[in-house]
Protein backbone atom coordinates (compact mmCIF):
# COMPACT_ATOMS: atom_id res chain seq x y z
CA UNK A 1 0.00 0.00 0.00
CA UNK A 2 1.36 3.39 -1.00
CA UNK A 3 1.02 6.56 0.41
CA UNK A 4 0.42 8.64 -2.34
CA UNK A 5 0.56 12.57 -2.91
CA UNK A 6 2.72 15.11 -4.78
CA UNK A 7 3.62 18.75 -5.52
CA UNK A 8 4.02 19.95 -9.09
CA UNK A 9 4.93 23.36 -10.31
CA UNK A 10 2.46 24.80 -12.45
CA UNK A 11 2.87 28.30 -14.35
CA UNK A 12 -0.30 30.80 -13.68
CA UNK A 13 -0.18 33.94 -15.22
CA UNK A 14 3.45 33.49 -16.00
CA UNK A 15 4.45 32.58 -12.37
CA UNK A 16 5.37 29.27 -10.74
CA UNK A 17 3.05 28.01 -8.23
CA UNK A 18 2.99 24.91 -5.91
CA UNK A 19 -0.49 22.73 -6.59
CA UNK A 20 -0.38 19.52 -4.51
CA UNK A 21 -1.79 16.60 -6.32
CA UNK A 22 -3.09 14.08 -4.80
CA UNK A 23 -1.85 10.39 -6.50
CA UNK A 24 -4.20 8.26 -5.17
CA UNK A 25 -4.17 5.05 -4.25
CA UNK A 26 -1.32 2.46 -5.77
CA UNK A 27 -0.98 -1.18 -4.80
CA UNK A 28 1.87 -3.55 -5.80
CA UNK A 29 2.56 -7.34 -5.30
CA UNK A 30 6.18 -8.92 -5.82
CA UNK A 31 6.88 -12.31 -5.14
CA UNK A 32 9.96 -13.45 -2.42
CA UNK A 33 12.74 -11.97 -4.62
CA UNK A 34 11.40 -8.87 -5.11
CA UNK A 35 10.11 -8.95 -8.53
CA UNK A 36 6.52 -7.53 -9.41
CA UNK A 37 3.47 -9.98 -10.09
CA UNK A 38 0.92 -7.72 -9.76
CA UNK A 39 0.12 -3.25 -9.86
CA UNK A 40 -3.09 -2.49 -9.05
CA UNK A 41 -4.62 1.65 -9.01
CA UNK A 42 -7.49 1.85 -6.98
CA UNK A 43 -10.49 3.81 -8.52
CA UNK A 44 -9.43 8.17 -9.16
CA UNK A 45 -12.03 9.05 -6.61
CA UNK A 46 -10.29 7.88 -3.72
CA UNK A 47 -7.01 9.11 -2.27
CA UNK A 48 -4.69 9.05 1.00
CA UNK A 49 -4.80 5.65 1.99
CA UNK A 50 -3.54 5.51 5.47
CA UNK A 51 -1.84 2.52 6.75
CA UNK A 52 -1.63 -0.88 7.43
CA UNK A 53 -2.93 -3.27 5.23
CA UNK A 54 -5.36 -5.64 7.22
CA UNK A 55 -6.00 -8.87 6.44
CA UNK A 56 -8.92 -10.66 7.47
CA UNK A 57 -9.66 -13.64 6.18
CA UNK A 58 -8.85 -14.12 2.18
CA UNK A 59 -8.96 -10.12 1.78
CA UNK A 60 -6.85 -7.26 2.82
CA UNK A 61 -8.62 -3.59 3.65
CA UNK A 62 -7.54 -0.22 4.45
CA UNK A 63 -8.95 2.83 4.91
CA UNK A 64 -8.28 6.14 2.26
CA UNK A 65 -10.52 9.66 1.77
CA UNK A 66 -12.58 10.55 -1.21
CA UNK A 67 -12.86 14.12 -2.40
CA UNK A 68 -14.96 15.05 0.14
CA UNK A 69 -12.24 13.60 3.06
CA UNK A 70 -15.07 11.04 3.94
CA UNK A 71 -13.46 7.67 5.31
CA UNK A 72 -13.35 4.97 2.70
CA UNK A 73 -13.07 1.23 3.07
CA UNK A 74 -11.24 -0.37 0.49
CA UNK A 75 -11.11 -4.13 0.19
CA UNK A 76 -8.64 -5.84 -1.75
CA UNK A 77 -8.48 -9.75 -2.64
CA UNK A 78 -4.83 -11.43 -2.49
CA UNK A 79 -4.32 -11.69 -5.82
CA UNK A 80 -4.09 -7.78 -5.58
CA UNK A 81 -5.82 -7.86 -8.89
CA UNK A 82 -8.98 -6.12 -8.38
CA UNK A 83 -10.52 -3.72 -5.15
CA UNK A 84 -13.80 -2.75 -3.84
CA UNK A 85 -14.68 0.60 -2.09
CA UNK A 86 -17.12 0.80 1.11
CA UNK A 87 -18.27 3.93 2.20
CA UNK A 88 -19.39 3.77 5.66
CA UNK A 89 -22.29 4.14 7.36
CA UNK A 90 -21.53 6.77 9.46
CA UNK A 91 -20.30 10.54 8.21
CA UNK A 92 -16.51 9.81 9.41
CA UNK A 93 -13.87 11.98 7.95
CA UNK A 94 -9.98 12.10 8.23
CA UNK A 95 -9.29 8.92 8.59
CA UNK A 96 -5.56 8.58 10.46
CA UNK A 97 -4.59 5.05 11.43
CA UNK A 98 -6.18 1.52 11.66
CA UNK A 99 -5.36 -2.16 13.20
CA UNK A 100 -7.36 -4.75 13.43
CA UNK A 101 -9.33 -6.32 16.60
CA UNK A 102 -6.99 -9.02 18.60
CA UNK A 103 -9.98 -11.70 17.33
CA UNK A 104 -8.99 -10.99 13.89
CA UNK A 105 -12.59 -10.22 12.32
CA UNK A 106 -12.90 -6.36 12.80
CA UNK A 107 -11.01 -3.67 12.01
CA UNK A 108 -10.43 0.08 14.07
CA UNK A 109 -10.63 3.24 12.74
CA UNK A 110 -8.98 6.46 14.31
CA UNK A 111 -10.01 9.34 12.34
CA UNK A 112 -11.16 12.96 13.07
CA UNK A 113 -13.92 15.17 13.13
CA UNK A 114 -13.11 18.65 12.53
CA UNK A 115 -17.23 19.98 12.68
CA UNK A 116 -17.03 19.37 16.01
CA UNK A 117 -12.78 19.11 16.80
CA UNK A 118 -13.48 15.44 18.35
CA UNK A 119 -10.79 12.42 17.75
CA UNK A 120 -13.03 9.73 16.82
CA UNK A 121 -12.27 5.88 17.48
CA UNK A 122 -14.47 3.01 16.17
CA UNK A 123 -14.82 -0.42 15.28
CA UNK A 124 -16.07 -1.39 11.68
CA UNK A 125 -16.89 -4.46 10.33
CA UNK A 126 -15.38 -5.74 6.63
CA UNK A 127 -18.81 -4.15 5.00
CA UNK A 128 -18.39 -1.12 6.55
CA UNK A 129 -20.47 -1.25 9.56
CA UNK A 130 -19.49 0.81 12.49
CA UNK A 131 -19.94 0.77 15.59
CA UNK A 132 -18.69 1.51 19.35
CA UNK A 133 -18.29 5.09 18.44
CA UNK A 134 -16.08 6.82 21.11
CA UNK A 135 -15.96 10.47 20.84
CA UNK A 136 -12.55 12.74 22.42
CA UNK A 137 -13.02 16.67 22.56
CA UNK A 138 -9.56 17.96 21.04
CA UNK A 139 -9.91 21.68 22.76
CA UNK A 140 -11.50 24.42 20.35
CA UNK A 141 -9.36 27.77 19.25
CA UNK A 142 -6.59 25.29 19.35
CA UNK A 143 -3.61 24.91 16.27
CA UNK A 144 -5.19 21.24 16.22
CA UNK A 145 -7.81 20.90 13.61
CA UNK A 146 -5.13 22.48 11.67
CA UNK A 147 -2.86 20.53 12.42
CA UNK A 148 -4.58 17.08 11.57
CA UNK A 149 -5.95 18.60 8.56
CA UNK A 150 -2.68 19.22 6.90
CA UNK A 151 -1.62 15.40 8.24
CA UNK A 152 -4.68 14.15 6.62
CA UNK A 153 -3.79 15.88 3.51
CA UNK A 154 0.18 14.86 3.43
CA UNK A 155 1.03 18.24 4.26
CA UNK A 156 3.44 19.76 7.01
CA UNK A 157 3.76 18.00 10.50
CA UNK A 158 3.10 13.78 10.31
CA UNK A 159 1.86 12.67 13.22
CA UNK A 160 2.39 8.85 14.64
CA UNK A 161 -1.11 7.97 15.12
CA UNK A 162 -2.02 4.68 15.79
CA UNK A 163 -4.82 2.77 17.40
CA UNK A 164 -5.17 -0.71 18.62
CA UNK A 165 -6.25 -3.59 21.30
CA UNK A 166 -4.36 -4.39 24.38
CA UNK A 167 -7.06 -6.96 25.30
CA UNK A 168 -10.90 -7.97 25.53
CA UNK A 169 -12.18 -4.81 26.65
CA UNK A 170 -9.28 -2.77 26.57
CA UNK A 171 -8.35 -0.47 23.25
CA UNK A 172 -6.04 2.49 23.12
CA UNK A 173 -5.08 5.17 20.48
CA UNK A 174 -2.51 7.78 20.07
CA UNK A 175 -3.89 10.67 18.97
CA UNK A 176 -5.16 14.71 20.29
CA UNK A 177 -7.22 14.55 23.38
CA UNK A 178 -7.93 17.95 25.34
CA UNK A 179 -5.38 20.18 23.31
CA UNK A 180 -2.46 17.51 23.53
CA UNK A 181 -1.06 14.35 21.18
CA UNK A 182 -1.15 11.56 23.77
CA UNK A 183 -1.87 7.66 24.33
CA UNK A 184 -5.38 7.50 25.62
CA UNK A 185 -6.86 3.63 26.62
CA UNK A 186 -10.18 3.25 26.98
CA UNK A 187 -13.13 0.64 26.59
CA UNK A 188 -14.94 2.71 24.29
CA UNK A 189 -18.24 2.56 26.55
CA UNK A 190 -19.10 6.09 25.38
CA UNK A 191 -18.06 9.71 24.46
CA UNK A 192 -14.87 10.60 26.53
CA UNK A 193 -14.35 7.08 27.88
CA UNK A 194 -10.99 7.36 29.47
CA UNK A 195 -9.68 4.81 31.38
CA UNK A 196 -6.15 5.83 31.59
CA UNK A 197 -4.08 8.22 29.67
CA UNK A 198 -0.33 9.33 29.33
CA UNK A 199 0.37 13.16 28.21
CA UNK A 200 2.64 14.72 26.06
CA UNK A 201 3.47 17.89 25.62
CA UNK A 202 1.21 19.86 23.38
CA UNK A 203 2.17 18.36 19.63
CA UNK A 204 6.01 18.75 20.74
CA UNK A 205 6.24 15.42 22.55
CA UNK A 206 4.53 12.16 22.50
CA UNK A 207 4.80 8.43 21.34
CA UNK A 208 6.07 7.75 18.01
CA UNK A 209 5.56 4.08 18.22
CA UNK A 210 3.10 2.02 20.46
CA UNK A 211 3.02 -2.01 20.51
CA UNK A 212 1.74 -4.03 23.17
CA UNK A 213 3.86 -7.14 24.46
CA UNK A 214 2.19 -8.45 27.72
CA UNK A 215 -0.17 -7.43 30.25
CA UNK A 216 0.86 -3.73 30.70
CA UNK A 217 4.35 -4.35 29.29
CA UNK A 218 4.92 -2.36 25.91
CA UNK A 219 7.90 -1.98 23.95
CA UNK A 220 7.77 2.41 23.34
CA UNK A 221 9.00 4.71 21.54
CA UNK A 222 8.63 9.03 21.94
CA UNK A 223 9.92 11.76 21.07
CA UNK A 224 10.65 14.93 22.65
CA UNK A 225 11.53 18.37 21.44
CA UNK A 226 13.25 16.45 18.38
CA UNK A 227 15.03 13.95 20.82
CA UNK A 228 14.07 10.05 19.92
CA UNK A 229 13.81 7.69 23.23
CA UNK A 230 13.31 3.79 22.61
CA UNK A 231 12.36 1.08 25.54
CA UNK A 232 11.47 -2.30 24.52
CA UNK A 233 10.24 -2.70 27.94
CA UNK A 234 7.88 -0.10 29.51
CA UNK A 235 5.48 -0.43 31.89
CA UNK A 236 2.60 1.90 31.15
CA UNK A 237 -0.65 2.68 33.69
CA UNK A 238 -3.27 2.24 31.98
CA UNK A 239 -5.79 3.01 34.54
CA UNK A 240 -4.31 6.39 35.59
CA UNK A 241 -2.61 9.53 34.22
CA UNK A 242 1.08 10.03 34.04
CA UNK A 243 3.37 11.82 31.66
CA UNK A 244 5.38 10.98 28.70
CA UNK A 245 8.14 12.43 30.10
CA UNK A 246 8.56 10.12 33.43
CA UNK A 247 9.00 7.29 30.49
CA UNK A 248 11.69 8.90 28.70
CA UNK A 249 13.56 9.22 32.11
CA UNK A 250 14.59 5.35 31.94
CA UNK A 251 14.56 4.91 28.05
CA UNK A 252 17.35 4.76 25.80
CA UNK A 253 18.34 7.98 23.77
CA UNK A 254 19.09 7.78 20.14
CA UNK A 255 20.99 10.79 18.91
CA UNK A 256 21.95 9.38 15.60
CA UNK A 257 17.90 9.61 14.45
CA UNK A 258 16.15 12.08 12.64
CA UNK A 259 14.56 14.54 14.39
CA UNK A 260 11.15 13.19 16.03
CA UNK A 261 11.89 10.39 13.81
CA UNK A 262 9.23 8.01 12.62
CA UNK A 263 9.64 4.16 14.32
CA UNK A 264 7.66 1.25 13.30
CA UNK A 265 8.44 -1.88 15.77
CA UNK A 266 7.94 -5.65 15.77
CA UNK A 267 7.95 -8.89 17.90
CA UNK A 268 9.77 -10.97 16.41
CA UNK A 269 11.42 -14.73 16.92
CA UNK A 270 15.46 -14.95 15.90
CA UNK A 271 17.20 -18.32 16.47
CA UNK A 272 14.81 -18.94 18.85
CA UNK A 273 14.92 -15.89 21.20
CA UNK A 274 11.71 -13.64 21.29
CA UNK A 275 13.41 -9.73 20.35
CA UNK A 276 11.97 -6.53 19.75
CA UNK A 277 13.08 -4.81 16.48
CA UNK A 278 12.89 -1.14 15.92
CA UNK A 279 13.35 0.77 12.78
CA UNK A 280 13.89 4.10 12.19
CA UNK A 281 15.74 6.45 10.12
CA UNK A 282 19.18 8.18 10.65
CA UNK A 283 20.60 11.43 10.47
CA UNK A 284 22.59 9.79 7.59
CA UNK A 285 20.42 9.01 5.71
CA UNK A 286 19.94 4.79 6.33
CA UNK A 287 17.15 2.50 8.27
CA UNK A 288 18.55 1.57 11.63
CA UNK A 289 17.54 -1.94 12.44
CA UNK A 290 18.09 -2.17 16.86
CA UNK A 291 16.82 -5.49 18.17
CA UNK A 292 16.19 -6.53 22.27
CA UNK A 293 16.09 -9.35 23.84
CA UNK A 294 12.01 -9.03 24.50
CA UNK A 295 12.07 -10.49 28.41
CA UNK A 296 14.82 -8.83 29.65
CA UNK A 297 14.85 -5.33 27.21
CA UNK A 298 18.92 -6.18 26.97
CA UNK A 299 20.26 -4.75 23.54
CA UNK A 300 21.69 -7.34 20.94
CA UNK A 301 22.44 -5.63 18.01
CA UNK A 302 21.63 -3.19 15.38
CA UNK A 303 21.78 -3.26 11.62
CA UNK A 304 21.84 -0.46 9.03
CA UNK A 305 19.94 -0.67 5.89
CA UNK A 306 20.44 1.35 2.39
CA UNK A 307 23.66 3.08 0.85
CA UNK A 308 24.39 6.07 -1.78
CA UNK A 309 20.84 7.59 -1.76
CA UNK A 310 18.80 8.30 1.20
CA UNK A 311 16.24 5.60 2.39
CA UNK A 312 13.11 5.99 4.74
CA UNK A 313 10.99 3.16 6.19
CA UNK A 314 7.37 2.70 5.80
CA UNK A 315 6.87 -0.60 7.27
CA UNK A 316 8.59 -3.85 8.85
CA UNK A 317 7.47 -7.34 9.06
CA UNK A 318 9.20 -10.43 9.69
CA UNK A 319 8.21 -13.47 6.49
CA UNK A 320 6.67 -17.17 7.90
CA UNK A 321 9.88 -18.29 6.99
CA UNK A 322 11.86 -15.80 9.33
CA UNK A 323 13.40 -13.24 7.17
CA UNK A 324 12.68 -9.21 7.51
CA UNK A 325 10.93 -7.14 4.86
CA UNK A 326 11.22 -3.48 5.30
CA UNK A 327 9.51 -1.05 2.56
CA UNK A 328 9.94 2.41 2.04
CA UNK A 329 10.95 5.20 0.09
CA UNK A 330 14.43 6.24 -1.21
CA UNK A 331 15.01 9.18 -3.29
CA UNK A 332 17.09 9.04 -6.38
CA UNK A 333 19.73 11.95 -6.85
CA UNK A 334 18.63 12.90 -3.33
CA UNK A 335 15.33 14.09 -4.60
CA UNK A 336 12.92 11.65 -6.72
CA UNK A 337 10.89 9.43 -4.04
CA UNK A 338 10.90 5.57 -5.57
CA UNK A 339 9.79 2.57 -3.79
CA UNK A 340 12.14 0.49 -1.93
CA UNK A 341 11.58 -3.21 -0.64
CA UNK A 342 15.09 -4.46 1.38
CA UNK A 343 14.64 -8.22 2.34
CA UNK A 344 16.97 -8.67 5.11
CA UNK A 345 18.01 -12.85 5.54
CA UNK A 346 17.63 -14.11 8.94
CA UNK A 347 20.67 -15.32 8.76
CA UNK A 348 22.08 -12.05 8.54
CA UNK A 349 20.01 -11.01 11.76
CA UNK A 350 21.77 -14.35 13.90
CA UNK A 351 24.92 -13.03 12.64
Amino acid sequence: LILGGKTEVVKEGGEPQNVNTPLGVYLLKTDELGNIVTELQVDEAYAYPIGKLNQIGENFYFFCMDAGTNAILVSVDQSASSSAQTTLSTSLSLPLASATTLDGSNLLLLSYDNGTQETVMTQVSTDGGVSNETRFYTGAESPIDNLVIRHANREGTQFPFSVGQVSAGTYFFNGFIDYTFSLVFTSLGGDEDVDGIVNGQQENAGFSNVLPVSGQTFAISTYNFGFNFLKPNATLNMTGTTSVTDIQSSAFSFPELESNARVKAIRAVVNGKNVIIFGSNTKSGQIGLYMYDEATGEFISSKYLGYSNPFEIAALVQTTDGDFVVAGTTYIAGRLPRFCLIKVPEGEIKD
